[in-house]
């Protein structure tokens, strides 16, 4: 099938809607509509069902979008192999990261690819590990970049670094002198979380389970510097990993305790991508390229 008719039909599976996939795609919705009915004339059976407030897909319809979004990434790594060829190094990467590994590495990893690759461009998104892992999954991105994350049907883990948890406090802070302390230690001071969806905090939230410890936060937020922000003005602990804090900790805004809790031991920065997919040769390139970074910075 030609890769507008399939664009189309990515487009409504994502918005759930004609009228919007069309307006984000800007062209009338009649066009998206004739071009949907004659992928179901072609296959042989609805592909969404039609109510009042949008589409939903048919069991057809959840096979066939398997089959467009994989048509659809094989298309774009066609023409950047093509590119290849013909010595343009051009190529457009999309990344989905957690917050905490942007400020140092991934934007150094960036900066640094680019020198070698000047007509390579970037989309960055930001959001929380289950997001990311959902990204991936449904081919939104071409690298997602997680924390302890876990194992996702149709995601392949490219490399996962180990980063343990620490808790992360101010130098003036009565923890600061502290060898080593347990969470539930760090309990008994304020303390700044993440919001759930995030693996930091998914992580915290086991931890407090299988040991029957009570999570009451002073401050949750889905913003990695707010945490950061908060460890750094005295006002309590937070747990991030190092690699997160790692400027911080080299000007001696904060101190990072090391934490106990053998299941805080085990957090990882978790590189993914699509299990199956051949990637485009940029993004295989900037993959590798990302992983020295990463591995240096530890």
């Amino acid at each position: 099938m030609a890769s507008a008719q399939l664009r189309y039909f990515d487009e409504v599976v994502r918005c759930g809607s004609i009228r919007i996939a069309a307006e984000r795609l800007h062209v009338a919705p009649s066009a998206i509509s004739r071009q949907i009915r004659n992928m179901e004339d072609e296959v042989g059976l609805p592909l969404f069902e039609r109510h009042a407030r949008g589409v939903v897909l048919t069991s057809a319809g959840e096979i066939f979008a398997r089959y467009a979004r994989a048509a659809l990434l094989d298309h774009e790594r066609v023409h950047a192999e093509i590119d290849d060829l013909k010595g343009l190094r051009r190529g457009h990467i999309r990344l989905c990261s957690v917050e905490g590994v942007v400020a140092d590495g991934l934007t150094q990893a960036i900066a640094t690819f680019r020198q070698r690759f000047s007509g390579v461009t970037f989309r960055l998104t930001i959001t929380g590990t289950e997001h990311v892992m959902a990204a991936v999954r449904d081919g939104d991105t071409d690298i997602g970049i997680a924390f302890t994350s876990s194992p996702e049907p149709g995601v392949r883990y490219a490399a996962r670094f180990r980063d343990p948890l620490f808790a992360v406090v101010s130098p003036r802070h009565v923890l600061a002198k502290a060898k080593r302390i347990s969470l539930s230690e760090a309990l008994a001071h304020p303390v700044a979380v993440p919001e759930k969806g995030f693996g930091i905090r998914t992580l915290l939230d086991t931890r407090c389970r299988s040991a029957r410890l009570v999570l009451r936060p002073t401050l949750e937020t889905n913003s990695i510097e707010g945490l950061r922000g908060f460890a750094r003005s005295g006002s309590g602990v937070t747990f991030l990993p190092r690699m997160t804090v790692r400027r911080e900790i080299d000007f001696s805004l904060v101190k990072p305790i090391p934490l106990v809790d053998r299941e805080l031991q085990q957090a990882s920065v978790d590189v993914c991508v699509l299990e199956d997919r051949k990637l485009p040769s940029a993004v295989v390139e900037f993959l590798n390229h990302l992983q020295r970074v990463f591995t240096e910075a530890r």
